[in-house]
């Protein structure tokens, strides 16, 4: 064997080793990213999630409580910082801002409650788990073929204090017929109307 064909086969023996070394180290990086890429995915899909519950929660932005309406509660909120600050202005400045703080903590309570007569989200969850219990449900249609007129009713209830369903069936009924997508006619989901909005009745009307 010739010095030369020696030195060949040691410089062979090098650059494999050093093309071994390299492939390790891409081997190494590739799967680096791809735990970095994994793992950022993980962190917003988590985010997501949370914010999506967050959502279906609609938590109360004082106590974290389950069930809050953000209309109601900022509407409080806002009412109860001007009275509040009004009533503080009596001491002076400081007093303002005391009572205006004070006034945002009454006044979104307040506010909470009033958002909260009616809960749409607990009305949802309610009919989503008892809309099979109820006689005029038929086992040919599910859920989502009733819900439209559960929530059409109940969200009507919600703005019409003082109104019975008997006065609102004209327009919940006219609702209905312009929902090209509805599988069901109108006297098929008229018990169910009234069913949600008499649940959504303190008085059962």
């Amino acid at each position: 064997m010739t010095d030369r064909y020696q030195k060949d086969l040691d410089q062979a023996a090098k650059d494999r080793s050093e093309a071994q070394a390299d492939a390790a180290k891409e081997r190494l990086k590739a799967e680096d990213t791809f735990v970095k890429a994994e793992d950022k995915a993980d962190r917003k899909f988590e985010k997501d999630a949370d914010k999506a519950e967050a959502i279906a929660m609609n938590r109360d932005p004082i106590t974290g409580s389950p069930g809050s309406h953000p209309i109601g509660t900022g509407v409080g909120t806002i009412g109860g910082m001007v009275a509040g600050a009004v009533v503080g202005s009596v001491v002076g400045p400081v007093g303002s801002a005391v009572g205006g703080v004070v006034g945002a903590m009454v006044g979104a309570a307040a506010g909470h409650s009033a958002g909260e007569a009616i809960n749409p989200s607990a009305e949802e969850t309610f009919w989503r788990g008892a809309y099979i219990k109820e006689p005029y449900y038929d086992k040919n249609y599910s859920y989502e073929d009733y819900a439209p007129a559960y929530r059409s009713s109940f969200l009507h209830r919600k703005n019409a204090t003082g109104r019975t369903w008997d006065q609102a069936e004209p327009e919940l009924k006219a609702e209905w017929e312009s929902n090209k997508d509805a599988r069901l006619r109108w006297f098929q989901v008229r018990n169910a109307s009234r069913a949600a909005w008499n649940h959504a009745s303190p008085g059962g009307q």
